[in-house]
């Protein structure tokens, strides 16, 4: 890539959602398993690596960067492991403390965009699961000559959160934005902004500066978003597969709509790979008395039960007698003889032990919680 179509990064994984516990008590939502073998960083990272972007400043809050380690390593899945490539990870929580203090926050960031020497920067985060094309969106914003472009889709109203950003455009193309809770009269289809954008670096300096000197903090893109109304954007309209992760619920469908090999293979095999990182495993065992129908799994897994309309992530049982229906059993999950899962999400290394059920609803999924034991029938009631 030429120097005149290099961009940086800002990647935000600071949102959260008390509508995503207790699936994020332990996590970022940036780290939460997705298709047996993903987690919805990988979106993100991967349109970034696709674009050949190679200097990502990230942020995350404070006690939540463990699995975020664990995940990234090196970069090496992602091309960031070489000579010329940087990512740096920021506790979002820092910058509280030197506001505080008196000190300027915000200088990190106008360091690394000085640094990287990009004309543009992206900003994103990891809430949306999408697989944007950032060179194509680049093409569009260099054309416009505006110093914003944001990223939006076309979405019925529903698949908003109330603090997501809906965008509205008048006769003469002109945008306003509000909060999806803002609206009073909601249309068929709304345009969802995919709090993506690719601006222009020398703009984005300016414009922290400016937040920094007004003593506005956030997450730059929420900063942005929040202020778009003040400034002429311009937009870019995606088409391709998108979920949006506000709630268990909405997690839950996300996952189980990959099981319709379309949207599978429109969101992961399309032109822009989706990168993760590599584990080598022994394959999958299924045993003679197994029966597994419609259903994707990791490696590493033992099957001698039954496997109906579920995902089961790397390194998990599904034992004699077992059966698991419309679920989700993540890494190390283990079921155990006679069980039955219905309707559930099994977080990583928690175990349902002998002849016990748990049957939730596909309104209510019922979650099991990170390495929990449970020794109890639980049975969602309407």
């Amino acid at each position: 890539m030429n120097n005149s179509n290099k961009m940086a990064a800002i990647l935000s994984n600071v949102s959260s959602s008390q509508a995503l516990r207790p699936l994020t008590d332990v996590r970022p939502i940036a780290t939460l398993p997705f298709d047996c073998k993903y987690r919805l960083i990988d979106f993100s990272l991967s349109s970034l690596s696709n674009a050949h972007i190679d200097n990502i400043f990230m942020t995350f809050n404070e006690g939540e960067t463990q699995s975020v380690f664990d995940h990234l390593g090196s970069g090496a899945e992602w091309g960031l492991d070489g000579f010329s490539n940087r990512y740096f990870v920021y506790i979002q929580q820092d910058f509280y403390r030197l506001k505080e203090q008196g000190k300027p926050y915000f200088a990190q960031q106008i360091n690394f965009l000085r640094k990287s020497k990009a004309p543009y920067t992206v900003l994103l985060g990891s809430k949306f699961i999408c697989n944007v094309d950032l060179n194509a969106v680049l093409k569009i914003h260099k054309l416009a000559g505006k110093d914003i472009t944001t990223v939006y889709k076309k979405v019925s109203p529903d698949l908003a959160g109330e603090y997501d950003t809906i965008l509205r455009f008048d006769e003469d193309g002109k945008m306003t934005n509000s909060y999806r809770k803002q609206l009073t009269e909601v249309q068929d289809k709304e345009a969802l902004c995919l709090n993506l954008f690719i601006v222009n670096t020398e703009w984005l300096i300016n414009f922290i500066q400016e937040m920094q000197n007004a003593g506005e903090i956030g997450s730059i893109a929420h900063l942005i978003r929040a202020r778009m109304k003040d400034y002429d954007v311009n937009s870019y309209e995606y088409t391709g597969y998108m979920s949006n992760i506000t709630s268990v619920k909405a997690f839950y469908d996300a996952n189980m709509v990959m099981l319709d090999s379309q949207n599978f293979t429109s969101l992961l095999y399309s032109s822009q790979p989706v990168h993760t990182k590599i584990k080598n495993e022994v394959p999958t065992y299924f045993s003679q008395e197994s029966n597994v129908i419609n259903s994707h799994l990791g490696s590493g897994c033992i099957v001698q039960g039954e496997v109906k309309n579920s995902l089961i992530s790397r390194d998990s049982k599904v034992l004699k007698g077992a059966k698991v229906e419309e679920s989700l059993v993540f890494t190390g999950g283990k079921v155990k003889e006679g069980a039955t899962v219905k309707y559930a999400i099994i977080d990583k290394n928690a175990v349902v032990e002998n002849n016990i059920s748990i049957i939730g609803t596909p309104e209510k999924p019922i979650v099991i919680p990170k390495g929990t034991v449970v020794t109890e029938d639980i049975i969602a009631t309407d």
